[in-house]
């Protein structure tokens, strides 16, 4: 899961060694979660692997230890289950060991669209990564919500990246997670969670500078949006928490939620409050919306 940009303290974009990092531990770590059973074969054992390449990378060579752990997750993980999906693809879906549910829906498929749209309005207005473009584009200014009482920014900011990296991790968490969400709740519902749930990240980001809890801040990115969807996610299965499996993906929410706070704790690019605010959002949103049929 990546996150929205402090664009002021981040003059030299997100680390992408860092988010690789992230990246690979997280996947092995929610993989050994979901998958058990005769049908797991090999993949929690090297998911494992993983975790130890990445630790060591860690502990012996840091500076490049998110390139080592990404390839480690490559190899070991990621190229061997696409080849084993591959091969049941004409089987039982119910018997793959880690099941993706992400598709082309109406609402996802609208939002990537957007997203991308906007980044190539980004790119000709200046670059994606210029001060100025983003500003005139509405970046979310803290300083000028407050002064300026330019609140679409709170809206705007929410469609605009801070270069091809920010949106790409953006576009991947909102393509595997909205979906089966959206599935769920419908499509209307799911514009709420995801809109709503941005306004409340924007909304959290300008009241801590409202109460001088943090300083001023410009802040671009989906992900308080995408964080409103693992938060409307986590209220729905705690709503049908007897459900089947519900109980074993609510603590993989759980499980995102947790490494996403880590994440957000050792990357100063990044702004915590922007995620907390999308994610309790979004929670309060799942314990309210209805289910258009009962969860699987």
């Amino acid at each position: 899961m990546t996150a929205r940009e402090n664009v002021r303290n981040s003059a030299r974009g997100m680390d992408i060694d860092h988010i690789l990092f992230f990246t690979a531990v997280a996947y092995a770590v929610l993989l050994l979660l979901r998958v058990r059973g005769r049908d797991a074969g090999s993949l929690p054992f090297r998911a494992v692997l993983v975790l130890l390449v990445a630790l060591i990378a860690w502990l012996i060579a840091r500076p490049h230890a998110g390139f080592i752990a990404a390839l480690a997750w490559l190899a070991l993980v990621l190229l061997p289950l696409l080849w084993r999906r591959r091969r049941e693809s004409h089987g039982d879906p119910s018997r793959r060991p880690f099941p993706m549910s992400a598709s082309f829906t109406p609402a996802v498929t609208t939002l990537l669209i957007i997203n991308v749209a906007v980044f190539g309005l980004e790119f000709l207005r200046g670059g994606v990564q210029n001060p100025l473009t983003l500003h005139q584009l509405g970046e979310l200014d803290t300083d000028s919500v407050r002064y300026a009482h330019e609140y679409w920014r709170m809206f705007s900011a929410l469609f605009l990246h801070y270069g091809l990296l920010h949106l790409v991790f953006n576009l991947m968490a909102l393509f595997v997670l909205g979906p089966p969400l959206e599935e769920e709740i419908g499509v209307i519902s799911f514009f709420v969670v995801y809109l709503v749930s941005g306004l409340g990240s924007s909304a959290t980001v300008v009241a801590l500078t409202l109460f001088r809890i943090t300083g001023p801040m410009q802040v671009v990115g989906a992900s308080g949006c995408v964080m409103g969807v693992v938060g409307a996610w986590a209220g729905l299965l705690l709503r049908h928490r007897h459900a089947p499996l519900a109980q074993q993906r609510l603590r993989n929410i759980l499980t995102i939620v947790g490494l996403q706070f880590v994440f957000d704790l050792t990357t100063p690019q990044i702004s915590l409050a922007a995620h907390l605010g999308g994610l309790i959002t979004g929670f309060l949103l799942g314990l309210a919306l209805p289910a258009r049929r009962p969860l699987q």
